[in-house]
């Protein structure tokens, strides 16, 4: 007879009665009602916060703060309840505080948050020179449920962003004023720096255009000193030759007179006597005519010459020495003249230099002072753009953006996406489990009359197991099915999570029938005690890390730690590895629990007195 056979026949033994078919089938639900019903109830739990009731009391009193002569009144704690009206993490009640204190003490609100009435003058406190840092009073009672505080307690990041855009809100005209005036004073501020800017830009080019002028003055300056040394040059040569002669005719000027005079004198009667002979030779009958003509212009010749002499004597008897010796201070002068002249000249091509120099010294201040304006007017334009243009109390996303400046930007490679999917892969393999267990509470572990024929111990193994792992991959899929239909598990690899579950059962119910047929009632209770070790060892609810070093220890060595894993990639994704360490590790599970069933069935063949009564049954 086949194994086949042998599970066939044992399944035939339910039918007739509806009891005994009806335990088949809560056989196979066994894994749906554990599995299924916890996940879900368990499914998105942290979804549905804004469910569980917390009360909110303000006890704020307000405050004032005085800024530029005026006072503002400040309440943060109205502005807080504002705040958590408008994002209902849970389910605010705005209650008093005695109404808070009784409801949590009797479990009507899993978390009291109080503002106390010091809140705004703490806030108030932060504009001057002793701040003091402002309170929240978070309550809970784990009387109500220690996973409940849990709960809130995950949330308690986004209430403290609340908490702190509440504030910012409050304050922020406490510390910088009105933040609608001072944006428009810095984009003022940020207009006039711009026009300064535009203005020394025109400065600047006039300085350059300056420089330019300067520097053609400049050449022009030092082409004038250059002629202005070449005369003076020129002039000191000239008097270095007259001045001498002057000096000289100063000194011989009253015999030069004295000669002049007798040759002016000789020279007239020279004329009076040529006259005179004129008259005698050629007056007389017998003059000879061409002499009498060339003696007669000759004669006038020397009229011509004595006129000259005359004119000359008459301007150096006029001439005094006085004159000649101021002729000389005068040739002085003009010497000195020309020297302050050249001098002058020179300081002025020296200074034109100067100042084509300066100028562009100018140029260049004023390039560097363009450069810092136009600085000045970018940053007031970007402080102008980093104050909010308007009240913050009006404008919540800027209020929350300044009162949470920073956001976290968080990346899953393989998102969960809800609670009970996360868990899934752990409550999975503990309903599979749990189905062994069940299972062989129902079933025979061996057919007696095979275990008693001349039928090979393998088959009678594998008869004994086959209908437990037929029902446990009927249960096994149903559980899928539930699950993928009704909470929409929706598996990354569905085939490969389907796949992994039914080698899951098979081992697993392996397993089960292995410790059932080898300890009998002892087995059930083999079971239970594996049953725990692996819920506590396999890191299905927290990082195996956190536990204790003998469940660590166990973790590598249990078959559930690696289906948790295995089916994580399969739900969520990851990294293939783990499936396929985790069907080696079942594989092994699997064919090493069949070898030993195999081995149990030949032991139980040779009959004892244990054999025929069980030493524990339940």
């Amino acid at each position: 007879m086949s194994p086949f056979k042998l599970a066939a026949a044992e399944l035939r033994r339910f039918r007739g009665h509806p009891i005994r078919s009806l335990a088949l089938v809560a056989v196979v639900l066994i894994p749906l009602v554990y599995g299924g019903l916890y996940l879900w109830f368990a499914w998105d739990p942290y979804g549905k916060l804004d469910q569980m009731p917390v009360a909110v009391v303000n006890e704020d009193t307000g405050a004032s703060v005085e800024t530029n002569g005026e006072t503002t009144d400040i309440n943060g704690g109205d502005q807080l309840v504002e705040q958590l009206r408008s994002d209902p993490i849970f389910d605010w009640r705005f209650v008093t505080a005695d109404t808070a204190r009784q409801g949590l003490e009797n479990g009507d609100y899993y978390m009291v948050i109080t503002v106390p009435e010091d809140f705004s003058a703490h806030l108030a406190s932060l504009s001057g020179s002793s701040p003091e840092q402002a309170t929240v009073h978070f309550d809970l009672n784990d009387a109500n449920g220690y996973v409940a505080g849990i709960m809130a307690a995950t949330v308690e990041a986004e209430l403290r962003n609340q908490i702190n855009t509440a504030v910012y809100v409050t304050f922020a005209t406490t510390i910088f004023g009105d933040l609608t005036e001072l944006n428009a004073g810095l984009t003022d501020a940020a207009s006039g720096a711009g026009e300064l800017a535009d203005g020394i830009g025109t400065a600047q080019s006039g300085a350059a255009e300056l420089q330019t002028g300067l520097g053609d003055l400049a050449t022009g300056a030092q082409q004038v000193a250059d002629g202005a040394n070449q005369v003076s040059a020129g002039v000191d040569q000239a008097v270095g030759t007259a001045q001498p002669v002057l000096e000289a005719l100063s000194e011989n000027w009253a015999q030069i007179q004295s000669g002049s005079a007798s040759a002016a004198d000789l020279a007239n009667r020279a004329n009076s006597e040529l006259d005179g002979i004129y008259g005698a030779l050629c007056d007389a009958e017998d003059a000879t005519v061409d002499a009498c003509a060339n003696l007669q212009a000759f004669i006038e010749d020397a009229d011509l010459a004595n006129d000259d002499i005359q004119q000359a004597n008459d301007s150096v008897q006029g001439t005094s020495t006085g004159t000649i010796e101021q002729a000389s201070a005068d040739l002085t002068e003009l010497q000195t003249g020309a020297a302050d002249v050249a001098t002058g000249a020179g300081e002025v091509a020296a200074a034109a230099a100067t100042a084509e120099s300066g100028a562009g010294d100018l140029a260049s201040g004023l390039t560097e002072l363009q450069e810092g304006a136009t600085t000045l007017a970018d940053s007031l334009s970007a402080a102008a753009a980093s104050v909010p243009s308007t009240n913050p109390a009006e404008d919540s996303d800027n209020a929350e953006a300044y009162g949470s400046p920073v956001a976290i930007d968080e990346e899953n490679l393989n998102p969960a996406e809800t609670y009970g999917r996360g868990l899934a892969p752990f409550f999975i393999a503990i309903a599979l489990w749990v189905f062994g267990l069940m299972a062989y509470l129902v079933l025979s572990t061996v057919n007696n009359r095979a275990l008693a024929g001349p039928l090979r111990s393998l088959p009678v193994a594998l008869g004994g197991w086959l209908p437990g792992a037929a029902l446990g991959v009927l249960s096994a899929l149903v559980l899928y099915l539930a699950v993928q239909l009704g909470l929409g598990l929706d598996p990354k690899y569905a085939l490969a999570t389907v796949g992994l579950s039914v080698l899951v059962i098979l081992t697993f119910s392996a397993m089960a029938h292995l410790c059932k047929l080898a300890f009998g009632t002892a087995g059930s209770l083999l079971l239970v005690v594996l049953l725990m070790l692996q819920l506590t060892s396999a890191g299905g609810l927290y990082p195996v890390e956190t536990t204790p070093g003998f469940f660590q220890a166990l973790h590598p060595v249990l078959p559930m730690s690696h289906v948790v894993d295995a089916l994580r990639v399969t739900i969520s994704g990851g990294e293939t590895a783990h499936v396929v360490r985790a069907v080696i590790v079942l594989g092994a599970y699997l064919v090493g629990s069949l070898a030993a069933t195999t081995l149990v069935v030949a032991g139980r063949r040779k009959w004892k007195p244990g054999s025929l009564h069980e030493p524990l049954q339940v």
